[in-house]
């Protein structure tokens, strides 16, 4: 899939998108995974200048200095929730920020739209506003647990899976994986919505054992070289 029709599809979703992914037990369950693995991550003290690319309608923006979205749709609400954040509508593999400008970037939800050539251009972009040693902070669905379930997305939507070794070859001689984190290693999304909730804490756990790479995604915390 290609950039300018993902963002096509996110301008024409953005005046439902909150209350159809996040605004039920699955999407909260989701949202409080993530943000416990960016709380850990991010000191929004320490880490001064901090950008969220594809922030979309600016759910996890809380953490951020700068706003980054190409769907103007999208960001028309990121604005209205974030009053002391700095946006911009550009394309994540054309930013027009200066060198070496973040400490941290993150992206969460956009490199499984993605084919392989566009991820590649986003991590040169992102290897040139990051600071020698900043952090670049990436999800993406699980290759392995999709194998194991013998699962195959049948369109754009998520469509691109890797592994921890995929993502090493991807980034080689721009950035050095420091470590990674488990999502959702339980079918939330076939466990009845009361259940959901009360075994978040043990799906964090699990999810981050030995069956990690068995989540239904990843987050990678990439150094920059």
């Amino acid at each position: 899939m290609k950039q300018n029709e993902v963002i096509s599809y996110y301008n024409e979703i953005a005046d439902k998108y909150d209350d159809s992914r996040f605004n039920n037990t699955y999407g909260r369950f989701i949202d409080a995974e993530e943000r416990k693995v960016l709380d850990e991550i991010i000191d929004t003290d320490s880490d001064r200048m901090r950008l969220e690319v594809a922030c979309g309608t600016g759910r996890l923006t809380n953490y951020a200095t700068h706003g980054l979205d190409a769907s103007c749709e999208m960001l028309s609400f990121a604005r209205k929730r974030h009053s002391n954040v700095e946006f911009r509508e550009a394309s994540a593999t054309s930013t027009g920020y200066e060198n070496s400008m973040f400490d941290v970037v993150y992206s969460f939800h956009l490199f499984m739209h993605l084919d392989l050539d566009t991820i590649n251009e986003i991590f040169d972009e992102m290897h040139r506003i990051i600071r020698h040693g900043g952090r670049l902070i990436i999800d993406i669905p699980s290759h392995s647990r999709r194998k194991l379930l013998n699962h195959r997305q049948q369109t754009w939507h998520g469509g691109t899976e890797l592994d921890e070794n995929d993502i090493e070859q991807l980034v080689k001689d721009r950035f050095k994986l420091k470590r990674s984190y488990g999502i959702m290693l339980l079918p939330v999304h076939k466990l009845p919505n009361w259940m959901r909730m009360p075994l978040l804490k043990i799906d964090s756990r699990l999810a981050n054992g030995f069956l990690k790479k068995y989540s239904s995604y990843l987050i990678y915390e990439l150094v920059n070289q």
